[in-house]
């Protein structure tokens, strides 16, 4: 047995072409170009990651399709160029309290090599920023992240050549 993309998508195609309606004997061979048992253990994968839904049997003979065979939501999205709605319902959004930011900003500063009395105003300067501050701030210092971030990668690349 081998996975075969080019199977896979035939199969997801083939599907989502006849959704909502499942297949209750699906496409042979001669539809996908390929013999039974490779649309079998492709489908059987398929199925692992929920693109999509079917059941199998399993006996003496070997495995078999049990039933119908239909494309989920899952392998409809898969196809989509953009995602689908997966990928709109699946936007996470991080937010950050206050106090958090104030605290990650702060373990930066204790980290610094800055003369103390230096270290100990630029904390107390933090402590004291209102929420709208602090927001800037983040906002500032991500900007400035994002511009090094070639400098990160070729530090990494460094690291771990």
């Amino acid at each position: 047995m081998r996975l075969d993309r080019v199977l896979q998508l035939r199969i997801l195609q083939v599907l989502a072409a006849n959704y909502p309606e499942p297949f209750y004997r699906f496409p042979g061979t001669n539809d996908l170009g390929a013999d039974y048992f490779e649309i079998l253990s492709n489908l059987f994968y398929l199925s692992e990651h929920k693109l999509v839904a079917c059941r199998f049997i399993h006996d003496e003979d070997g495995m078999d399709i049990n039933g119908s065979v239909r494309i989920t939501a899952d392998g409809l999205d898969f196809l989509e160029a953009d995602g689908g709605l997966s990928a709109i319902l699946g936007t996470v959004t991080i937010k950050f309290h206050e106090d958090s930011l104030k605290q990650l900003i702060e373990l930066r500063l204790n980290e610094a090599q800055l003369p103390k009395e230096e270290k100990h105003r630029l904390l107390q300067s933090v402590r004291e920023l209102p929420a709208d501050s602090i927001k800037h701030l983040t906002t500032r210092l991500l900007d400035l992240g994002m511009d090094n971030l070639p400098r990160a990668v070729e530090l990494i690349r460094t690291a771990l050549g």
